[in-house]
């Protein structure tokens, strides 16, 4: 159980990139609210630095601190981020540690430097969610996503319009973006495990730009509405160059045994 809360913890570090969709894609897909998602898409294309800035992201790095409330624990906090599915996050708390890697349909993840072992139900849900949140601008260009408007909401006493995307594996995320000031403040992915279903949040702050993108540096976290961390980063890194070499276990686990 302590595992899997960190694993849910660290895993739902998101970033909050969204981009503009074609007015026809808009229209195709829902016959309700389309010109109102429309109005609110490009308000949020604006409010983070352009289209042009936000779809030059091909890769991100982040580094951070981490703070376990559940877990009565804190540490260190570092994720990789490349297109083509890719995502490795480290998590180093100062009683244990782990790894977890997706890579394209697979997720993998390593304990206080055990052998890694392949993950599936929550943990690898929990992967792909982030991976998916990191990626959601590809998804929206490509008409991965189905849209509707799920109307007024609040977050931190902030009035939000509310989003939901869903795509054909099953993905179903709610983002909540802000009325007056239109940055994406919360994101909720919703899944099951067998007649279980299960959420994970996360609330964004402490919002600024890192060459011309604006990230946030403060991620709550939540699981089924329990606050369970917070994540503050210290740097990001856009568009680094990343060896596709850290997102295979089996060469990882080769060269951590040298």
């Amino acid at each position: 159980m302590k595992n899997l809360i960190a694993h849910i913890l660290c895993a739902t570090l998101v970033c909050i990139l969204l981009i503009m969709i074609p007015e026809g894609l808009i229209a195709g897909q829902m016959s309700d609210g389309g010109q109102r998602i429309t109005s609110i898409i490009n308000k949020v294309i604006e409010s983070y630095g352009g289209k042009e800035t936000i779809e030059s992201m091909r890769s991100l790095y982040a580094k951070g601190e981490i703070e376990a409330f559940m877990l009565h624990d804190q540490g260190t906090y570092e994720f990789y981020f490349k297109q083509g599915r890719k995502l490795r996050v480290e998590t180093r708390y100062k009683h244990s540690s782990e790894l977890r890697i997706l890579n394209g349909d697979k997720g993998y993840r390593s304990n206080d430097s055990l052998p890694f072992e392949e993950v599936h139900g929550p943990r690898y849900f929990a992967m792909v969610y982030q991976y998916k949140h990191l990626d959601i601008l590809r998804g929206l260009t490509n008409g991965i996503y189905q849209m509707s408007y799920e109307g007024i909401s609040s977050v931190n006493g902030n009035d939000v319009d509310v989003l939901k995307l869903n795509d054909k594996e099953g993905t179903v995320m709610d983002i909540y973006i802000g009325k007056n000031n239109p940055l994406i403040l919360k994101v909720t992915g919703y899944f099951s495990e067998g007649s279980r279903k299960m959420n994970l949040s996360s609330e964004f702050s402490d919002f600024r730009k890192v060459r011309g993108l604006v990230l946030p540096f403060r991620i709550t976290n939540y699981a089924e509405g329990l606050k369970i961390g917070q994540t503050l980063i210290n740097k990001y890194v856009l568009n680094p160059d990343i060896a596709d070499f850290l997102f295979e276990p089996s060469i990882m686990q080769s060269l951590s045994t040298k």
